[in-house]
């Protein structure tokens, strides 16, 4: 079975029903109380946790071999500093407990380009840049850069991983207008 984490956003909905054309069981983590809106109609396995909760992602992750970790907070505004952190840096953290307790076989991260260092002007950006935990653009970068380099670190332990960096995500079924 594979799990999504941020599976009601517009890159989650989006990777469900692609999983499922494929023809793979899918369980969507759901934050108690949110919006389903985008999953309705999907054959899904539903798993109230929050990324937050450790002990709701081993629950969740049980007879789990890929997890998508996609669940994040976007902002590039300021004051939510602190949210953006937890969300993304601890969040991710617990993630990554949750697929070594649960022996999941493989974690596929969804960082961010804004995760990279930004190269000198006139050179492409790509996964050749360092994540850059210190850059100067904002609590968002600073924290999926961050939140990275802790799945590098998972796959130093032995954890099978894939870091994506999408630039911006547009498409079909977006239910937020994001």
């Amino acid at each position: 079975m594979d799990l999504v984490t941020g599976a009601t956003g517009h890159i989650g909905n989006v990777l469900i029903r692609e999983l499922l054309k494929r023809g793979k069981k899918v369980r969507a983590l759901i934050l108690p109380n949110e919006d389903t809106a985008s999953l309705n109609g999907l054959k899904v396995d539903i798993a109230i946790g929050n990324i937050l909760n450790l002990d709701s992602l081993i629950k969740a992750f049980k007879d789990v071999d890929v997890v998508y970790h996609l669940a994040s907070i976007i902002s590039i505004l300021s004051g939510n500093e602190k949210l953006i952190h937890q969300t993304n840096v601890v969040g991710t953290q617990n993630v990554i407990k949750a697929c070594f307790k649960c022996k999941v076989k493989r974690l596929l991260y969804t960082s961010s380009i804004h995760a990279l260092k930004e190269p000198p002007h006139g050179i492409i950006i790509d996964e050749s840049q360092p994540f850059d935990s210190y850059n100067k653009r904002g609590e968002y970068d600073r924290s999926k850069a961050k939140a990275s380099l802790e799945v590098l670190k998972a796959v130093d332990k032995g954890l099978d991983t894939v870091i994506i960096c999408p630039k911006g995500v547009i498409g079909p079924y977006d239910f937020r207008i994001s």
